[in-house]
């Protein structure tokens, strides 16, 4: 009796395949995010030649939209330049606040692989602070709305992933 008993404890104590596959996931994310925002911050913004060529491109790109109407794209492709610009002005701010939020995901991860439930809700507010952090840069008005819905339901899906492991995770 006392053998079914621990192996019944050596089974819930087991962290659950998925949980890690999801805590895989975000820190591969994650970590690409804080590399690409430390690289750019010691590479520095583009240069004004460099930005310069850029928008004579998307400037092609909008011309050529325009001659078959596609105008819903030409508004989304100055939208994502306008985007662009007001992150390229907040280079190193922009930069660092995406390198502290995916820090947060990576904390969030590490406590519920930690058995933590306190990180299922620091990941929460990281996926929150993920979605909203463009908005310390640029203007609501400017951000389309669709990169706004589908970074929503990525975070959605990852949090109701994370939400099936919450009976394994103490609190």
């Amino acid at each position: 009796m006392e053998y079914n008993q621990l192996e019944n404890n050596q089974e819930e104590e087991k962290r659950p395949t998925f949980l890690l596959v999801l805590c895989i996931l975000t820190f591969v994310n994650t970590g690409f995010t804080i590399l690409g925002g430390i690289s750019g911050i010691i590479s520095g913004p583009p240069s004004k030649e460099e930005i310069k060529a850029a928008n004579v491109e998307l400037a092609k790109s909008i011309e050529q939209l325009e001659k078959v109407s596609l105008d819903y794209w030409v508004d989304l492709i100055k939208r994502i330049q306008l985007m662009t610009e007001a992150m390229y002005a907040n280079f190193v701010a922009y930069n660092a606040v995406s390198i502290l939020v995916a820090m947060a995901g990576v904390v969030a991860a590490f406590l519920m692989l930690k058995r933590k439930k306190i990180g299922f809700h620091v990941y929460i507010g990281y996926s929150f602070l993920y979605v909203l952090q463009g908005y310390l840069f640029v203007s609501a008005a400017v951000i389309p709305s669709f990169i706004i819905i589908i970074n929503l339901l990525i975070a959605g899906v990852f949090v109701l992933l994370y939400s099936r492991n919450l009976n394994w995770l103490n609190k």
